[in-house]
Order: C-alpha cells, then structure tokens, then sequence
C-alpha cells in the first residue's frame, strides 16, 4: 500500500495530517521527515512516526515537499539522491514546477497544490495545479485534498500566487480583522473569553449560513442596515475612508509577494 510522506513537518502539515487522521486516515499510512524537535514531539502526541530518507525510494509513495521556499530547492536535491522519478506534490508558495524539476529526471511527476490552515477540521481549500504529463498525480492529489476539504484544479501555473494571496492567506485576514471584535466584546462579557468565543462562533455560523441560502451580498446587507440607523452609519465610515480598497491592496501584496518568490527561485 501506498503512504503519505511529508517532506517537512511544520504548520500546514500538521493541519493536513490532523485533517486526515479525522477523515480516518490510517495513522501508519502518514510518514514524515522533520529534523525540528518540536515538529517531532508534536507528531509523536498524533501518533505519527517519523521516516528515514530510504521510504522516499518507494515510487508508489507520494512525497509532500512542505518546507519554507528558500529550503525548496536543496530539499529536492536531497530527495533526488534516494529518487529520481518521484510523485511529488509541493506545499511551497512560489516555487514554480520547472524549478522543482531541475533536480529529477524527466520522468518525476510534481504537482503544486495550496492548502489552507482550516484543513485541521476538513474545512480546507487547496489549490491545485499540475503539468499535463502529470494526470495521475493530479488526480490522486485532487482525491487526497477532498478529504480534508474541498479542492479546486487551476488551468494555469500563474493563477497559483493569486490564490495564495487571496484564499491561502485568506484565513489570517479574517482572524486579523476579528482581533477588533474580540477586544470589544471582552468589554462587553466581564473579560470572559470564553463567552466572547461562543459569540464569534455564532457570529461566524450565522454569516456562514446566509451564504449557504444563496443570500446576495448586497441584499445581506440592506437586510442588516436601515435608513439612518447605526450599521448604516458604521458602513459609510467604512466607505469614507475606504476600507475596502485598503483590504483589496492588502491581498494585492500579498499576491505580488507571492509572484516575487517565484521570480526569486527560478
């Protein structure tokens, strides 16, 4: 049977693997290679146990490369050492495929793929994109990140920077953004963050199920927001100092950052 081997263990692994085993992936199928004490520790409390460099040799093994980008290239190289051919789907923001490639023989299959942090409760979105000498891979990476969430298949290599900058770091803007919400409503419930998290869980589900009935965007907001009142004055203030802009141009860098790794490691 086939086994997952994640090559680098840190944070998005290790949502992807808690996502997995919730998924009820068997725990012996996932391997990882990490030399971070604390990444191993982490892993030991899943009951995930570590792989040495001669598992990689497996080709029916798919290897996850999901080290920082200025790793990405002599990770590869090491890989290539145990195998030269191998089914590689890479975690790596900006790294394009033919970078990837220059380490392997012709016949490695590697596939990019993007997930998101949510993935720990299979609520992650993952990018994904793969050369079209790649189907195979393409398809068993689609089946893999389907399990931890939803997945959707981009027709171009560049269209992967955009989705980083706009969904892969999505999350963090939106924590970012509750940060406020949380500082008042301690304010409100006595210091008791316990009570503050049930409301931004409400808060969240609520939104989360407007969106489900199919609600325009706009109208969600007429539905909220009377003539006069105070959501309509809190979305002119908004407006006026144009905080939408502000937010797009915020995703915008986030996108360029991401084209710039990719010009950085070519």
């Amino acid at each position: 049977m086939s086994q997952i081997i994640f090559y680098g263990c840190g944070n998005i692994s290790q949502t992807i693997i808690k996502g997995l085993i919730l998924d009820g992936c068997t725990k012996t199928n996932i391997l990882y290679i990490d030399r971070n004490p604390l990444n191993k520790k982490k892993l030991s409390r899943y009951g995930i146990k570590s792989a040495d460099e001669s598992k990689l040799s497996t080709t029916k093994n798919l290897i996850i490369l999901a080290v920082k980008p200025k790793d990405a290239l002599a990770a590869c190289k090491e890989i290539s050492t145990v195998i030269s051919a191998p089914q590689l789907i890479s975690l790596v923001a900006g790294i394009k495929i033919k970078s990837l490639k220059k380490s392997f023989s012709s016949k490695a299959s590697i596939v990019r793929a993007m997930p998101t942090t949510a993935s720990t409760y299979k609520k992650g979105i993952t990018a994904i994109y793969g050369e079209q000498n790649s189907e195979k891979l393409i398809l068993n990476t689609k089946k893999l990140f389907s399990r931890v969430g939803i997945s959707i298949l981009l027709k171009e290599e560049e269209e992967m920077n955009n989705f980083t900058g706009l969904i892969g770091s999505g999350p963090a803007y939106f924590f970012y953004l509750l940060k406020i919400y949380n500082e008042h409503l301690l304010n409100l419930c006595d210091g008791k963050q316990r009570d503050v998290d049930a409301i931004i869980i409400n808060f969240l589900e609520g939104i989360s199920s407007s969106i489900s009935d199919g609600i325009d965007l706009n109208e969600a907001i007429d539905l909220i927001a009377s003539k006069k009142g105070t959501t309509e004055a809190g979305i002119n203030s908004l407006k006026d100092n144009n905080v939408l802009q502000l937010f797009e141009k915020g995703i915008i860098s986030a996108m360029k950052r991401s084209k710039e790794i990719s010009d950085e490691y070519k």
